[in-house]
Protein backbone atom coordinates (compact mmCIF):
# COMPACT_ATOMS: atom_id res chain seq x y z
CA UNK A 1 0.00 0.00 0.00
CA UNK A 2 1.54 3.38 -1.18
CA UNK A 3 1.39 5.70 1.88
CA UNK A 4 -0.70 8.76 1.01
CA UNK A 5 2.02 12.08 0.87
CA UNK A 6 1.73 14.82 3.39
CA UNK A 7 -0.16 17.90 1.64
CA UNK A 8 2.25 20.64 1.90
CA UNK A 9 2.16 23.86 3.71
CA UNK A 10 0.87 26.14 1.12
CA UNK A 11 -1.59 23.87 -0.56
CA UNK A 12 -4.82 25.38 -2.45
CA UNK A 13 -7.23 24.33 0.43
CA UNK A 14 -4.68 25.84 2.98
CA UNK A 15 -3.49 28.60 1.03
CA UNK A 16 -6.32 32.00 2.00
CA UNK A 17 -6.04 31.02 5.38
CA UNK A 18 -2.38 31.21 5.55
CA UNK A 19 -2.26 34.13 3.57
CA UNK A 20 -4.85 36.40 5.23
CA UNK A 21 -2.99 35.07 8.59
CA UNK A 22 -0.19 36.39 7.22
CA UNK A 23 -1.19 39.38 6.27
CA UNK A 24 -2.71 40.51 9.96
CA UNK A 25 0.44 39.14 11.39
CA UNK A 26 2.37 41.78 9.16
CA UNK A 27 -0.16 44.59 9.47
CA UNK A 28 0.11 44.05 13.48
CA UNK A 29 3.97 44.29 13.29
CA UNK A 30 4.08 47.08 10.94
CA UNK A 31 3.18 49.83 13.23
CA UNK A 32 4.71 48.55 16.42
CA UNK A 33 7.75 48.82 14.61
CA UNK A 34 7.01 52.13 13.50
CA UNK A 35 5.52 52.70 17.04
CA UNK A 36 8.98 51.63 18.34
CA UNK A 37 11.27 53.58 15.46
CA UNK A 38 8.89 56.86 16.66
CA UNK A 39 9.34 56.61 20.23
CA UNK A 40 13.06 56.16 19.89
CA UNK A 41 12.79 59.33 17.42
CA UNK A 42 10.89 61.08 19.98
CA UNK A 43 13.27 60.77 23.20
CA UNK A 44 16.02 61.62 21.14
CA UNK A 45 13.88 65.15 19.93
CA UNK A 46 13.38 65.69 23.76
CA UNK A 47 17.11 65.17 24.57
CA UNK A 48 18.18 67.69 21.69
CA UNK A 49 15.44 70.30 22.68
CA UNK A 50 16.42 70.14 26.80
CA UNK A 51 20.13 70.13 25.63
CA UNK A 52 18.96 73.49 23.78
CA UNK A 53 17.26 74.93 26.69
CA UNK A 54 20.25 74.25 28.76
CA UNK A 55 22.59 76.13 26.20
CA UNK A 56 20.36 78.73 25.67
CA UNK A 57 20.57 79.22 29.69
CA UNK A 58 23.78 79.14 30.36
CA UNK A 59 24.56 81.71 27.11
CA UNK A 60 22.10 84.12 29.04
CA UNK A 61 23.71 83.59 32.48
CA UNK A 62 27.02 84.28 30.83
CA UNK A 63 26.14 87.17 28.89
CA UNK A 64 24.44 88.49 31.65
CA UNK A 65 27.55 87.77 34.24
CA UNK A 66 29.54 89.74 31.25
CA UNK A 67 27.23 92.37 31.58
CA UNK A 68 27.82 92.90 35.30
CA UNK A 69 31.86 92.82 34.85
CA UNK A 70 31.03 95.88 32.46
CA UNK A 71 28.89 97.57 34.85
CA UNK A 72 31.12 96.74 37.68
CA UNK A 73 33.69 99.55 35.76
CA UNK A 74 30.65 101.62 34.75
CA UNK A 75 30.76 101.06 30.92
CA UNK A 76 27.73 100.55 28.92
CA UNK A 77 27.94 98.07 25.85
CA UNK A 78 27.48 100.22 22.46
CA UNK A 79 24.16 99.80 21.56
CA UNK A 80 23.84 98.80 18.13
CA UNK A 81 25.49 100.94 15.34
CA UNK A 82 22.61 101.91 13.29
CA UNK A 83 21.53 103.46 16.21
CA UNK A 84 24.50 105.70 16.17
CA UNK A 85 25.14 107.02 12.44
CA UNK A 86 24.16 110.39 11.91
CA UNK A 87 23.93 111.06 8.51
CA UNK A 88 26.48 108.28 7.34
CA UNK A 89 28.72 109.52 10.71
CA UNK A 90 29.54 107.32 13.82
CA UNK A 91 30.18 108.79 16.74
CA UNK A 92 30.58 106.79 20.39
CA UNK A 93 30.24 108.86 23.42
CA UNK A 94 31.36 108.56 26.25
CA UNK A 95 34.64 107.03 24.79
CA UNK A 96 35.51 105.31 28.73
CA UNK A 97 38.96 104.65 27.24
CA UNK A 98 40.13 104.89 31.03
CA UNK A 99 37.62 102.82 32.44
CA UNK A 100 38.35 100.15 30.00
CA UNK A 101 42.05 100.21 30.09
CA UNK A 102 41.95 99.95 33.97
CA UNK A 103 41.39 96.71 33.91
CA UNK A 104 44.91 94.78 32.86
CA UNK A 105 47.95 94.67 34.10
CA UNK A 106 50.55 97.06 32.73
CA UNK A 107 52.22 94.04 30.11
CA UNK A 108 48.45 93.30 29.18
CA UNK A 109 47.91 97.14 28.05
CA UNK A 110 50.86 97.73 26.43
CA UNK A 111 50.17 94.44 23.88
CA UNK A 112 46.53 95.84 24.06
CA UNK A 113 47.38 99.35 22.79
CA UNK A 114 49.71 97.58 19.61
CA UNK A 115 46.46 95.91 18.53
CA UNK A 116 44.32 99.05 18.79
CA UNK A 117 47.29 101.07 17.09
CA UNK A 118 47.74 98.02 14.60
CA UNK A 119 43.41 98.18 13.42
CA UNK A 120 42.82 101.71 13.92
CA UNK A 121 45.64 103.16 12.37
CA UNK A 122 46.66 105.56 15.53
CA UNK A 123 49.74 106.60 16.34
CA UNK A 124 51.69 105.98 19.69
CA UNK A 125 51.25 109.25 21.94
CA UNK A 126 48.71 110.64 19.75
CA UNK A 127 47.07 113.70 20.90
CA UNK A 128 43.63 114.51 21.15
CA UNK A 129 43.09 116.58 18.09
CA UNK A 130 44.32 112.98 16.32
CA UNK A 131 41.55 110.94 18.26
CA UNK A 132 39.15 113.43 16.78
CA UNK A 133 40.24 113.35 13.41
CA UNK A 134 37.71 111.34 10.95
CA UNK A 135 38.75 108.34 8.57
CA UNK A 136 36.24 106.08 6.24
CA UNK A 137 35.28 102.65 7.13
CA UNK A 138 33.34 99.55 5.68
CA UNK A 139 30.81 98.48 7.97
CA UNK A 140 31.93 94.60 6.89
CA UNK A 141 35.41 95.36 7.90
CA UNK A 142 34.82 96.91 11.00
CA UNK A 143 32.51 94.28 11.91
CA UNK A 144 35.60 92.13 11.60
CA UNK A 145 37.30 94.23 13.56
CA UNK A 146 34.90 93.69 16.06
CA UNK A 147 35.11 90.16 16.26
CA UNK A 148 38.89 89.72 15.91
CA UNK A 149 39.44 91.84 18.94
CA UNK A 150 36.79 89.71 21.18
CA UNK A 151 39.14 86.62 20.09
CA UNK A 152 42.14 88.73 20.94
CA UNK A 153 41.54 89.94 24.16
CA UNK A 154 40.31 85.97 24.72
CA UNK A 155 43.46 84.59 23.93
CA UNK A 156 45.45 87.57 25.89
CA UNK A 157 43.16 86.41 28.95
CA UNK A 158 44.72 82.60 28.63
CA UNK A 159 47.83 84.08 27.25
CA UNK A 160 48.66 86.31 30.10
CA UNK A 161 47.08 83.46 33.29
CA UNK A 162 49.48 81.16 31.55
CA UNK A 163 52.17 83.49 31.72
CA UNK A 164 51.02 84.68 35.58
CA UNK A 165 50.52 80.62 36.98
CA UNK A 166 54.23 79.56 35.68
CA UNK A 167 55.59 82.96 37.03
CA UNK A 168 54.35 81.88 40.37
CA UNK A 169 55.21 78.28 40.16
CA UNK A 170 58.98 80.03 39.20
CA UNK A 171 58.91 82.75 42.61
CA UNK A 172 57.40 78.97 44.63
CA UNK A 173 60.71 77.49 43.65
CA UNK A 174 63.11 80.58 43.97
CA UNK A 175 61.60 80.70 47.58
CA UNK A 176 62.25 77.02 48.35
CA UNK A 177 65.41 77.57 47.31
CA UNK A 178 66.16 80.98 49.39
CA UNK A 179 64.59 78.39 52.50
CA UNK A 180 66.90 75.97 51.46
CA UNK A 181 70.57 78.34 51.74
CA UNK A 182 69.12 79.56 54.76
CA UNK A 183 69.78 76.58 56.85
CA UNK A 184 72.93 76.08 58.13
CA UNK A 185 74.00 72.44 58.65
CA UNK A 186 74.90 71.78 62.04
CA UNK A 187 78.15 70.16 63.19
CA UNK A 188 75.91 67.69 65.64
CA UNK A 189 73.53 66.29 62.89
CA UNK A 190 73.78 62.82 62.10
CA UNK A 191 75.81 61.85 59.20
CA UNK A 192 73.70 62.16 55.91
CA UNK A 193 70.94 64.23 57.55
CA UNK A 194 73.09 67.56 55.61
CA UNK A 195 71.86 66.29 52.43
CA UNK A 196 68.37 65.14 53.27
CA UNK A 197 67.59 68.56 55.00
CA UNK A 198 69.02 70.77 52.40
CA UNK A 199 67.09 68.58 49.44
CA UNK A 200 70.82 67.57 48.00
CA UNK A 201 71.72 63.83 46.98
CA UNK A 202 75.32 62.69 47.01
CA UNK A 203 77.56 65.25 46.35
CA UNK A 204 75.41 66.94 44.31
CA UNK A 205 76.10 70.86 44.07
CA UNK A 206 74.25 74.00 45.12
CA UNK A 207 71.99 75.30 42.68
CA UNK A 208 72.51 78.55 41.01
CA UNK A 209 70.32 81.25 42.15
CA UNK A 210 67.64 81.76 39.78
CA UNK A 211 67.81 85.29 37.46
CA UNK A 212 65.12 87.22 38.96
CA UNK A 213 64.30 89.06 36.12
CA UNK A 214 60.94 89.22 34.82
CA UNK A 215 60.33 88.60 31.16
CA UNK A 216 57.68 91.00 29.54
CA UNK A 217 54.39 88.86 28.42
CA UNK A 218 55.02 90.04 24.45
CA UNK A 219 58.10 88.17 25.03
CA UNK A 220 56.96 84.91 26.64
CA UNK A 221 54.45 84.49 24.08
CA UNK A 222 57.03 85.00 21.33
CA UNK A 223 58.00 81.72 23.03
CA UNK A 224 54.84 79.80 22.41
CA UNK A 225 55.03 76.73 19.99
CA UNK A 226 52.17 76.03 17.62
CA UNK A 227 50.16 73.79 19.85
CA UNK A 228 50.54 76.05 23.01
CA UNK A 229 49.52 79.30 20.72
CA UNK A 230 46.62 77.05 19.09
CA UNK A 231 45.55 75.82 23.14
CA UNK A 232 45.46 80.03 24.24
CA UNK A 233 43.85 80.90 20.57
CA UNK A 234 41.03 78.42 20.61
CA UNK A 235 37.90 79.26 22.30
CA UNK A 236 36.94 76.33 24.73
CA UNK A 237 33.05 75.72 24.13
CA UNK A 238 30.26 76.27 21.50
CA UNK A 239 28.88 78.65 24.06
CA UNK A 240 31.19 80.94 24.14
CA UNK A 241 31.43 81.25 20.10
CA UNK A 242 27.83 81.57 19.68
CA UNK A 243 28.35 84.24 22.53
CA UNK A 244 30.82 85.97 20.25
CA UNK A 245 28.82 85.79 17.31
CA UNK A 246 25.60 87.31 18.77
CA UNK A 247 27.55 90.01 20.38
CA UNK A 248 28.69 91.27 16.72
CA UNK A 249 25.50 90.44 15.03
CA UNK A 250 23.94 92.76 17.94
CA UNK A 251 25.98 95.26 16.58
CA UNK A 252 26.50 95.08 13.02
CA UNK A 253 23.47 93.22 12.63
CA UNK A 254 23.77 89.88 10.46
CA UNK A 255 27.31 89.81 8.60
CA UNK A 256 25.50 87.41 6.00
CA UNK A 257 23.64 90.44 4.69
CA UNK A 258 26.85 92.67 5.33
CA UNK A 259 29.56 89.76 3.73
CA UNK A 260 26.33 90.44 0.48
CA UNK A 261 25.90 94.06 0.76
CA UNK A 262 30.09 94.05 0.58
CA UNK A 263 30.18 91.93 -2.33
CA UNK A 264 27.51 93.76 -4.48
CA UNK A 265 27.91 97.58 -3.48
CA UNK A 266 31.49 97.64 -1.65
CA UNK A 267 29.87 97.84 1.62
CA UNK A 268 28.24 100.27 3.08
CA UNK A 269 30.77 103.11 4.08
CA UNK A 270 30.95 105.39 7.06
CA UNK A 271 32.66 108.20 8.35
CA UNK A 272 34.11 107.80 11.99
CA UNK A 273 36.44 109.39 14.44
CA UNK A 274 39.81 107.34 15.65
CA UNK A 275 38.10 108.03 19.02
CA UNK A 276 35.05 105.78 18.27
CA UNK A 277 37.25 103.11 16.65
CA UNK A 278 39.44 103.00 19.66
CA UNK A 279 36.50 102.50 22.02
CA UNK A 280 35.21 99.70 19.65
CA UNK A 281 38.07 98.45 19.72
CA UNK A 282 38.96 98.39 23.65
CA UNK A 283 35.14 97.65 24.07
CA UNK A 284 35.91 94.20 22.24
CA UNK A 285 39.03 93.66 23.89
CA UNK A 286 37.32 93.78 27.19
CA UNK A 287 34.36 92.03 26.18
CA UNK A 288 36.89 88.90 25.20
CA UNK A 289 38.96 88.91 28.34
CA UNK A 290 35.17 88.80 30.64
CA UNK A 291 33.91 85.77 28.55
CA UNK A 292 37.10 84.15 29.09
CA UNK A 293 36.68 84.91 32.79
CA UNK A 294 32.82 83.89 32.77
CA UNK A 295 33.33 80.82 30.64
CA UNK A 296 36.34 79.83 33.16
CA UNK A 297 33.90 79.87 35.92
CA UNK A 298 30.62 78.78 34.62
CA UNK A 299 32.43 75.71 33.13
CA UNK A 300 33.25 75.05 37.13
CA UNK A 301 29.34 74.49 37.69
CA UNK A 302 27.90 73.35 34.05
CA UNK A 303 30.88 71.43 32.47
CA UNK A 304 30.22 73.37 29.41
CA UNK A 305 33.64 72.82 27.41
CA UNK A 306 32.90 71.31 23.95
CA UNK A 307 29.48 72.08 24.45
Amino acid sequence: MIATPPSPAWSSATAPTKLASTVTNSDCLVPLNHATWSSGKLKLRIVELKERDCRNTIEDVMYMLILFKFSDIKVQLVPKLSRCIYNGRLEIWPAKDWELESIYSYDVLEMIKEHVYAVTGLRPKSSVTDHWATTQVCLWHLSNIYAASILYGYFLKSASTRYRLEQTLSLSDSDQGILRNSLQPSKTWPYGWNNLVLGKRGNETEPSPLDQTSTKLSCYMMGFDSETLRRCAKVRSTVATELIEKQTIALFGDRRSLVSTGKEMGGQVIRTSFSSLKRLVLEAVAFGSFLWDIEEHVDSVYSIRGR
